[in-house]
């Protein structure tokens, strides 16, 4: 016998292998990318500004503390205002303003690889002037990119462990391969190593926190019976597409249905056969709804919401007929029912052609609703299995095949 929970089991298992490889599904991955540049904005500023402080700050700590000649201080300054600095600047442009902001992550590496190299050579250089640069700035540098940088790792990754050999090799190259140059390259290793854990371990913790939300973004916004889009997703997502029909200049069409004598249904099967009922018919909406921009919602006990985005009035009332009439179609028994003797639904449906701007309201949304009501009302009171159009009043009444 087969265990219910392996499905579940399996999705886990899968959810946190992709959390371990720091890798999503295609759409949820280009999604939290998005999501992860915008988060990634204050701390990438704070890095640059950092960047541009202690860069800026050289002169006055070469000069009074390390006590750099002047033979040395042309090239370093060269380097510190004329490269680094400018990288800086650069990467906190494209930080900063809105329409630039996809280049926000390479202009940071550019600056981090800039800034690097320019303490690379100051260090290789410098003893040529009797001037010898701390080694550990330039790992220093890489690991606050890492730190402060919110970059992914796989991103990250190859840059940063270029640089690393870059710079190990040319320490190596200007130092020599003597015991003190050979420890400066393990701690700078080292450390960078532990950088690069922490690295792992902040873009582990925003995906799954990335994911967690989500999901209960997801559930706050979903039915948990029928697995269909609640009325609060449905008064907001009504709304917004309402406001891009205006804008856009396209019809758009609701049908508000009620599945007939469900009171009666739940009375003589008991709550778990309604239940069920409620899955199919939300199953069948779900599945009825085949353009990206067409939507259904489960919006009270027994009532369903249906949204056609750009279908033209002429057609409405037919593609609302075939949602309404597929319930029939589903041959749920219904014994109890006075109207068929399969579970039936009733269905009121209005349109809106092209609004104006003017239109594109919560008001209009809300008379839209409180139309398709009136007109599923109608239809309730006309004998139930049949779809009202509030907009000429004709009846459709299906001819319901024999059982």
């Amino acid at each position: 016998m087969s265990d219910p929970n392996l499905p579940s089991l399996s999705s886990e298992v899968r959810a946190a292998h992709e959390l371990a490889r720091l890798r999503f599904a295609h759409d949820e991955e280009a999604q939290f990318r998005i999501d992860y540049e915008a988060a990634a904005v204050s701390p990438r500023m704070t890095l640059c500004m950092l960047g541009v402080v202690m860069v800026g700050m050289t002169p006055l700590y070469d000069g009074v503390l390390l006590r750099m000649p002047e033979s040395f201080a042309g090239f370093a300054r060269a380097m510190q205002f004329g490269v680094q600095i400018p990288a800086i600047l650069l990467a906190m442009l494209m930080t900063w303003a809105y329409r630039l902001r996809r280049w926000s992550a390479p202009a940071t590496v550019l600056a981090m690889m800039l800034t690097v190299m320019g303490l690379t050579f100051q260090q290789v250089i410098g003893p040529a002037h009797g001037f010898h640069v701390p080694h550990d700035f330039a790992v220093l540098a890489i690991s606050g990119t890492c730190l402060l940088g919110r970059l992914r790792l796989s991103y990250l990754l190859p840059w940063a462990t270029s640089l690393m050999l870059i710079v190990s090799l040319m320490q190596l190259h200007g130092f020599g391969y003597s015991s003190g140059a050979l420890y400066d390259v393990i701690s700078m290793w080292m450390l960078f190593v532990l950088s690069t854990i922490a690295t792992y371990m902040l873009e582990y913790s925003a995906r799954e926190n990335w994911r967690q939300r989500r999901k209960l973004e997801e559930q706050a916004a979903h039915d948990a019976l029928t697995g269909l889009p609640n009325r609060r997703y449905f008064d907001a997502m009504f709304v917004h597409l309402i406001r891009q029909a205006a804008r856009e200049r396209k019809n758009i069409a609701l049908m508000i249905l009620d599945v007939d004598h469900f009171k009666y249904y739940n009375d003589r099967y008991g709550h778990p056969a309604g239940d069920d009922c409620l899955r199919r018919v939300g199953h069948w909406l779900k599945e009825a709804m085949r353009r990206p921009q067409d939507f259904c919602a489960r919006i009270g006990g027994e009532e369903f919401a249906a949204v056609w985005f750009d279908a033209q009035i002429a057609v409405g009332p037919s593609l609302a007929e075939k949602v309404r009439g597929g319930i029939s179609e589903l041959r749920i028994p219904h014994a109890a029912s006075p109207t068929s003797a399969v579970v039936s639904a009733s269905g009121g449906l209005v349109q809106l052609a092209c609004p104006s701007q003017e239109d594109a309201s919560t008001e209009i949304a809300t008379d839209m609703i409180l139309r398709a009501d009136r007109a599923l009302y109608q239809a309730k009171r006309s004998g139930r299995d049949r779809l009202i159009d509030a907009d000429d009043s004709r009846l459709s009444i299906p001819v319901m095949p024999p059982i």
